[in-house]
């Protein structure tokens, strides 16, 4: 794909890719919250999102946090290694200027 520009927080690495149901299982190594704006990034993978659910151990959550596994649907194919970087978190929006 070349090169592509993160620019945010990396959170977490995809461990697996489930193609029939669209979902990757993200190892966190910070938290996660639906509603969150990632970008997905690796060798063959780079788009964003906005985090519309989240799954632990088989329940919807709101949020993941440091060291768990968590489940979450995506709009493209992910492989495992790609990163997962938070570009906007849910409750801070990007800064808006007043013209």
């Amino acid at each position: 794909m070349g090169e592509f520009v993160v620019r945010g927080v990396k959170i977490g690495n995809v461990i697996s890719f489930r193609w029939r149901f669209m979902e990757a299982l993200v190892q966190l190594d910070m938290s996660l919250r639906v509603g969150d704006r990632v970008q997905i990034v690796g060798p063959e993978t780079d788009f964003r999102q906005t985090v519309e659910k989240l799954r632990l151990d088989h329940e919807n959550v709101k949020r993941g946090k440091a060291a768990q596994h968590v489940w979450m649907p995506v709009n493209e194919r992910v492989r495992p290694g790609d990163a997962v970087v938070v570009i906007e978190r849910a409750d801070q929006p990007e800064a808006k200027t007043e013209s």
